[in-house]
């Protein structure tokens, strides 16, 4: 199976900051079994968060944290996890991290004749500036984490959370709440996403997409800097 099955987000999760604790070139293609809302670490700390994990868990989308991302991020059988861990050659912005994924889900999507542009969309969960959009929805957000590894060289996670198909209506309610808990002004809604489901067609095999995403990403690994690759393995 080329994507990974977890039982719960917290394990996929786990499993990407244990890649990148080792410090190695990865890919890492993923999905959960159970549903939850993963959330940017800090907002554990705000005040309230017990009580509105609480809440979650009783709708059934019980919050889990993660050290990267901005916002609130459902996850389940529904959605695609891409988790690229790469070294960075020396002078690279957060930017090249960004362009590295988004290009990875534009290269394998245009195989199947699916056009995405990347930029903000107003409503849409865990928005920024390097969502992957199709025809001005939202369907994949990033986000990325970066460590120095000596020599003027950095290690980074940078991750892609694919909508492959619209989660169930019971979370919109939920991520109103954890977005406004935080200080969200607009809730998130349903309509301004797009799935995958909706773009492709109903009788292609997952497999076929889950390897087009692994040979893209692949791809942008072997186009690296070799020093950066070097780098990595002597970390």
């Amino acid at each position: 199976m080329i994507c990974v099955e977890f039982q719960s987000p917290a394990d996929g999760v786990a499993r990407e900051e244990a890649l990148f604790a080792a410090g190695k070139p990865a890919l890492l293609l993923w999905r959960s079994v159970e549903r939850g809302i993963v959330v940017p670490r800090s907002r554990g700390r705000r005040p309230g968060f017990v009580g509105l994990s609480m809440a979650a868990a009783r709708a059934g989308w019980p919050l889990m944290l993660r050290s990267s991302g901005g916002g609130a991020v459902p996850q389940g059988p529904g959605t695609i996890n891409l988790a690229i861990i790469t070294p960075m050659p020396v002078g690279a912005r957060v930017e090249d991290g960004y362009r590295l994924i988004c290009g990875a889900i534009s290269e394998a999507l245009m195989r199947f004749e699916v056009a995405t542009e990347t930029g903000s969309v107003d409503a849409a969960f865990c928005d920024g500036a390097w969502n992957v959009t199709v025809g001005q929805r939202k369907l994949a957000g990033t986000a990325q984490r970066w460590r120095p590894i000596g020599n003027g060289q950095s290690i980074a996670l940078i991750h892609a959370a694919i909508v492959a198909a619209h989660p169930p209506a019971s979370v919109w309610p939920v991520l109103s709440q954890v977005e406004a808990q935080a200080g969200g002004i607009t809730p998130p809604r349903r309509e301004v996403h797009v799935a995958l489901d909706e773009l492709l067609p109903a009788a292609m095999a997952p497999q076929a997409l889950q390897g087009a995403l692994m040979r893209a990403a692949e791809d942008r690994l072997h186009h690296l800097p070799r020093r950066s690759l070097e780098g990595a393995a002597a970390a």
